[in-house]
C-alpha cells in the first residue's frame, strides 16, 4: 500500500491537547455544535404503529461500516424499548467491545426511510457544516475510538461511552466541500484495502480447508498409499486400511463410570458460585485458547466436595460441547486440581486402544466426529454435544504405532499451514491497522485526501 501522503501548506495550533496542529482553514469545534445526538422518536409520531420499518440487532452493524438490514418489524412492536434513526444518521455502538472494535455505519436502504435498533447504540445525525460521510469516518477514526473507550463507564462488560463524550469531543472539521473530497477519498483507499483484506481471508479459508482435508484424510485412509483396504460398513466413511477396526467411542475408552462425563448441570453450579475460591472451573476458554491456564472461574473447597464427580484429571481430553463445539485440550500434567464447567465434557481415552492425542485429533480436526453428530441430529449445524451421542460415534483405529506414525505426521505438515496461516494474517492485522492510521490521519488534517 502506499504510504507517503501531502500535508497541508498551513497549519494553526488547535488548543487540543491530544490533537496538536490543524489546518489553517480547518475549524476546531465540539461536536455538539455540528451533530444532533439521538433524535427525537416524536420526529415519527405521525406514522401509523402498523408501519413496517427496519430493525438492526446489533449483530446486524458491521464493523467499520455497513447494516445488515434482514429484518423488518411493525412500528408498534419496537416504538417503545429501541433506538430510532433515520436514512443519513450515523450509529455508533457505545458498549464494549463493540465500540472498541469499531462497530457503527450509516443508515441507508432503511424501510419508508426509518429504522430501529438495539439501545445500544449511539445516534449520530449530521448538521450545518458537517458532512454524514466525514462525520461516520470521524467515529471510526483511531482517536474516536481511544478517547471515548477513555469515557467509558459502568463495570465489566457492561461499560458504555456516554453521549456527553461525542458532544463535548472537540474535533477538527474542514471545510464542508473538502470533508465530501475526504470522505471520498477514504472510500476509494479503504476499499482497495478492504479488497485485499477480503483476499488474504480467503487464502486463510483455503488454508484451513486443506488442513482439514488433510487430516480427513490420513485418519481414514493412513500413510501407505499401496496399503489393502476394506469397506468400512459405515457408509459416509467408505473403505479404511484392511488391518485397520472400526469401533464406537464406547469401547475405546477407559473401563470406569465417568470416564466420558459432561459437566454439571445449571442447577449444580451456579454462576455466583464461581467467582472466587481455590479450587479451578475448567471452561471454555481454556480449550479454546488451548492454554489449560485460562479462564478466571474457581469454586470453593466446600463446594468441590458436592461437585467431586467432575474433578478434571492429567491426560482428560477436555471437549467444548456448547456455542463453539468439538474443540479439544489434553490436560497436561501439573494442571491445577479443578473441575469441569458446564460447558464442558472430559473423555479418558483407554490407551491401549487409542492414545490420547490421536482421539483428540479425531474429534476437533478431522470431520469424522462433527460429520456423525449430524447425521445423529438431521441438522446441518450442532448447537450442543450429548455423552450419549458421543458413544455411538464409529472410529476408524489403527494399531498404535501407526497412530503414533499418523499423529507425527499430521503435528509437521499441519504446523507448516499453521504458520502459512499466521503469516497472512499478521498481514491482515497491518493492513487493519494501517486503514485505522490512514483514516484518522485524513480527518484529522495530519495529511490531505484527495
Amino acid at each position: 500500500m502506499e504510504t507517503k501522503h501531502k500535508k497541508y501548506d498551513k497549519y494553526k495550533p488547535s488548543g487540543v491537547e491530544w490533537l496538536g496542529d490543524v489546518p489553517q482553514n480547518w475549524e476546531v469545534k465540539r461536536l455538539r455544535f455540528a451533530v444532533k445526538t439521538n433524535p427525537s422518536k416524536s420526529e415519527i409520531r405521525n406514522l401509523q404503529l402498523t408501519q413496517v420499518v427496519s430493525f438492526v440487532p446489533m449483530e446486524a452493524v458491521g464493523e467499520w461500516g455497513g447494516l445488515k438490514l434482514d429484518d423488518d418489524k411493525a412500528l408498534d412492536d419496537v416504538i417503545k424499548g429501541y433506538t430510532y434513526f433515520r436514512d443519513g444518521d450515523v450509529v455508533v455502538a457505545k458498549i464494549t467491545p463493540c465500540f472498541e472494535n469499531g462497530k457503527g455505519a450509516i443508515a441507508a436502504g432503511l424501510e419508508k426511510g426509518v429504522g430501529f435498533g438495539t439501545t445500544e447504540l449511539h445516534v449520530l445525525r449530521s448538521r450545518l457544516g458537517i458532512n454524514k460521510n466525514f462525520l461516520f469516518y470521524l467515529t471510526i477514526s483511531h482517536a474516536f475510538r481511544k478517547l471515548g473507550a477513555a469515557e467509558m463507564y459502568g463495570a465489566g462488560g457492561q461499560k458504555r461511552v456516554p453521549e456527553a463524550f461525542i458532544k463535548n469531543l472537540r474535533h477538527p472539521l474542514p471545510p464542508i466541500t473538502k470533508q465530501q473530497t475526504i470522505a471520498d477519498f477514504l472510500d476509494r483507499r479503504t476499499g482497495k484495502i478492504d479488497e485485499l483484506i477480503a483476499k488474504k481471508e480467503r487464502v486463510i479459508e483455503l488454508l484451513r480447508e486443506k488442513r482439514t482435508a488433510l487430516i480427513s484424510h490420513v485418519v481414514t485412509k493412513g500413510l501407505n498409499p499401496d496399503a489393502k483396504m476394506k469397506d468400512s460398513g459405515v457408509e459416509w466413511l467408505g473403505e479404511v486400511p484392511e488391518h485397520w477396526k472400526i469401533a464406537p467411542l464406547k469401547f475405546v475408552i477407559k473401563a470406569r463410570p465417568g470416564a466420558i462425563k459432561t459437566g454439571p448441570f445449571g442447577s449444580q453450579l451456579l454462576s455466583s458460585e464461581m467467582l472466587s475460591g481455590t479450587i479451578k472451573v475448567y471452561n471454555q476458554r481454556s480449550v479454546l485458547d488451548q492454554d489449560i491456564e485460562a479462564g478466571e472461574n474457581y469454586i470453593s473447597e466446600e463446594k468441590y466436595e458436592e461437585l467431586r464427580a467432575f474433578t478434571v484429571y492429567h491426560n482428560d481430553i477436555l471437549v467444548t460441547t456448547r456455542g463453539t463445539i468439538g474443540c479439544c485440550v489434553i490436560v497436561p500434567n501439573g494442571a491445577e486440581q479443578g473441575i469441569l464447567h458446564p460447558c464442558l465434557m472430559r473423555i479418558q481415552a483407554d490407551e491401549q486402544e487409542v492414545l490420547t492425542k490421536y482421539l483428540s485429533l479425531l474429534i476437533q480436526d478431522g470431520t469424522i466426529v462433527q460429520t456423525q453428530l449430524r447425521l445423529m441430529s438431521n441438522a446441518t449445524t450442532i448447537e450442543v454435544i450429548y455423552s450419549d451421542s458421543l458413544k455411538k460415534v464409529q472410529l476408524p483405529l489403527p494399531p498404535i504405532e501407526e497412530q503414533k506414525q499418523i499423529f507425527e505426521y499430521c503435528f509437521i505438515e499441519t504446523s507448516k499451514i499453521d504458520a502459512l496461516i499466521a503469516k497472512v494474517t499478521e498481514a491482515i492485522e497491518k493492513l487493519k491497522e494501517y486503514r485505522t492510521a490512514l483514516i484518522s490521519a485524513v480527518v484529522t488534517g495530519k495529511i490531505k485526501g484527495n
